[in-house]
């Protein structure tokens, strides 16, 4: 079997506004060479389109009012949680012995949550809703008490209420707007159209040699490695900041 000569990229994995910039660049390069030249005029025809409705949802996305509320609620959610987990980590070094084995109790849970804020909107809202319950019930609620760390937990749970209440808000925007496709099944087409493109070149490459299609995928495995390389640089971010 013949190696991949286009190298693979997992484009689910790229944000909305890095996934459009990674399109442009492809879209650059192929009508640099052409499709006709490429032999790929059906995929491209179905490519082209694809993007442009891609591009359309994202504007509607960036112009919707409760965008720029949702990233600053999310962001407000973020620094809570993180200030809770910073004053646990300092309680685990006080000097009153009874204090530490508190804060060492409600370490555990916070390793079994790991880094809550690298989630997506979703799993995070439910995930701070689980971390608030553990900690409200049980054992748990009395080194809370004992570390006064209560008023952290009821914020966190205020801001996270509030983030709820603007995706709501959002969803039923979205819900009154004329039907429209979502972004995650744009996308979807968008990377179907690319990997019929990209099938289409290598097969080429196997009936006509590689030879006039060496330049091309030159410049294509350029660009996708430019953004494995961004999707390798920020899985390891994430991981520092889980360690």
């Amino acid at each position: 079997m013949m190696k991949n000569l286009i190298i693979r990229l997992d484009f689910v994995r790229l944000r909305n506004e890095t996934h459009i910039e990674l399109n442009e660049n492809v879209i650059d390069i192929i009508e640099k060479f052409t499709p006709q030249t490429l032999g790929i005029v059906k995929q491209y025809a179905a490519y082209k389109p694809a993007f442009t409705t891609e591009i359309s949802l994202l504007d509607v996305i960036r112009k919707s009012p409760y965008t720029h509320e949702i990233q600053e609620g999310d962001r407000r959610r973020n620094e809570i949680y993180r200030g809770f987990i910073d004053a646990v980590k300092s309680l685990l070094h006080h000097f009153d012995a009874a204090k530490r084995s508190a804060a060492a109790q409600i370490e555990i849970v916070m390793e079994h949550y790991g880094n809550v804020c690298i989630k997506t909107y979703d799993q995070k809202t439910a995930a701070i809703d689980d971390f608030i319950r553990e900690f409200s019930a049980g054992n748990y609620s009395a080194s809370i008490s004992a570390l006064a760390l209560n008023d952290w937990l009821t914020a966190l749970a205020a801001e996270n209420q509030a983030f709820k209440n603007l995706m709501t808000k959002r969803y039923d925007e979205v819900a009154h707007r004329p039907a429209t496709v979502r972004m995650v099944d744009a996308r979807a087409a968008t990377d179907k159209a690319l990997r019929a493109i990209l099938y289409q070149i290598e097969a080429m490459t196997r009936v006509n040699g590689e030879a006039q299609y060496r330049d091309f995928i030159s410049k294509l495995n350029a660009v996708f490695k430019r953004y494995k390389d961004i999707l390798a640089q920020r899985k390891g971010r994430r991981n520092v900041r889980s360690a």
